[in-house]
């Protein structure tokens, strides 16, 4: 039976805002400013009718799942959303958003091509996690490599270009290697819907072949050392709005994609792979709090400390353990937030500054004190500092880690006292002194930016000190 429901509105209503937008017409200023507003009132509506959604899904998840949530055409067209595609409905509905809201800053020329592509980008997204196909999914989430590509290497800083191929060939690499892991799970199951594939029950070689194809995506998509070259190259020369779209969402779907098709076919993580992966997590997350020591653009310090965070996450899945699962999923959410208002902030610095490297700007809190505190405790979300939502994450992982292995535990905190190190030296050179003669009369944060902020923190804040909203909802996708 063919019917509509609220998440056919929820994935679609993006891609037709997109559509509209090409309709604008009117003298350069004015498609700028409509395209702009117009992208905001869509991005918006979508988030609010997630959050709708997820009221509707809390109030009673069985029966609003079966009923409003499952759309099928032809048995050729399946979408669904369940707790697992409910939190990352949420997060790149939200994220997205933000993403528009920076536009008016960082985006000069042709914004109305910009926001098609976010608009895009963010339908195909959604799309793929509420995917209940397995090839529907993998199509959408590589469909939403292309605006990303093109928002690169369009409206990107000098190296634009060469950046936007090098993230596009890797994530083609990514998607190669997962490839014959999704066609061996449809050959196995007879069919590329979900309920087949939690039926599978792969022999022992086949499961090895599986792992082997996922960890190879992972390296790439996530990443971890050492195929992370793409992602610190990418945060430095995309915009901010592409930065957030790629750091705090789509680099999390490759996540989604393990807890939705490997971990279930597997199982669990073999005990003989366990600690390897581990230390293969670990030594990615010391390695990116290595280099962030050593950075000075402060946009390639959120690709580094991405690639730190993204040990976490790693540790945290090959755990395989419901608990430490359920803690993952926490800080995916966590990690998307953290970084999307360090992308912010630190893009505020750069519109203001003009100065990629940042190395001249000194006494922030002098110059720009709402600025300045903004961009301090948006480090501070980074770098996860109690209470705030990433501590909550990292701390569970890494209570399930020692219990694995405490030297590996050892090394993850490890990367942490080096993060705290690299942006130690970051406040010093940024936040404190005195600001230069010519720095003088640069403005502070406008009503928008603080609006912003302020809409931003409060929900930060109110995740951090009630996680059990995001946690709940791991919970039920997760079990255990």
């Amino acid at each position: 039976m063919t019917y509509y429901s609220l998440p056919s509105v929820v994935l679609f209503l993006p891609l037709l805002g997109a559509l509209f937008l090409l309709f604008i017409r009117g003298d350069e200023q004015i498609v700028f400013q409509n395209s702009r507003h117009v992208a905001l009132l869509i991005t918006a509506c979508v988030f609010i009718l997630s959050f709708v959604s997820f009221l509707f899904y809390e109030a009673d998840p069985e029966k609003y799942l079966t009923q409003a949530f499952t759309h099928s055409v032809q048995t050729d067209w399946r979408v669904g959303i369940d707790a697992l595609s409910m939190i990352f409905v949420l997060l790149i509905s939200f994220l997205t958003v933000l993403s528009v809201c920076v536009i008016r800053r960082h985006v000069s020329f042709c914004v109305r091509e910009f926001s098609f592509l976010v608009l895009t980008a963010e339908s195909f997204m959604l799309i793929a996690v509420c995917s209940q196909n397995m090839f529907q999914f993998f199509v959408f989430w590589e469909a939403a490599v292309l605006p990303l590509f093109l928002m690169t290497a369009v409206w990107g800083a000098e190296k634009r270009i060469f950046t936007a191929y090098k993230f596009c060939f890797s994530d083609l690499l990514g998607a190669i290697c997962l490839m014959p892991a999704l066609f061996l799970l449809a050959q196995k199951a007879g069919s590329a819907d979900y309920a087949a594939l939690a039926r599978l029950k792969p022999d022992e070689t086949e499961q090895t072949v599986l792992l082997i194809c996922f960890l190879a995506a992972l390296a790439f998509k996530a990443p971890l050392f050492p195929f992370h070259a793409w992602l610190s190259d990418t945060q430095a020369e995309a915009p901010v709005p592409t930065g957030i779209l790629l750091c705090g969402i789509f680099s999390k779907l490759i996540f989604y994609a393990f807890l939705r098709l490997a971990l279930p076919a597997l199982e669990s993580v073999p005990d003989t792979w366990r600690l390897l992966l581990l230390i293969w997590a670990a030594f990615s997350a010391v390695y990116g709090a290595l280099i962030t020591l050593k950075q000075v653009e402060i946009k390639k310090i959120a690709g580094f400390a991405h690639l730190a965070q993204v040990g976490f996450l790693g540790a945290g899945l090959f755990c395989a353990a419901p608990a430490t699962l359920q803690s993952l999923l926490f800080l995916c959410v966590a990690q998307g937030l953290a970084f999307t208002v360090y992308l912010m902030s630190a893009g505020a610095l750069y519109a203001r500054f003009n100065d990629a490297g940042m190395k001249e700007p000194t006494g922030l809190m002098k110059l720009f004190p709402y600025l300045g505190m903004t961009f301090f405790l948006s480090c501070l979300a980074v770098l996860g500092v109690p209470p705030l939502m990433p501590f909550t994450g990292q701390f569970l992982i890494f209570y399930d880690v020692f219990g694995q292995s405490k030297i590996v535990a050892f090394f993850l905190l490890l990367s942490v006292v080096l993060l705290y190190s690299a942006f130690f030296r970051l406040f010093t050179r940024l936040l404190f002194g005195e600001p230069p003669q010519q720095s003088a009369g640069l403005p502070d944060m406008s009503w928008r930016e603080k609006t912003a902020a302020i809409v931003f923190g409060s929900v930060f804040l109110i995740l951090s000190v009630t996680p059990g909203i995001v946690f709940d909802l791991a919970r039920q996708a997760i079990g255990g």
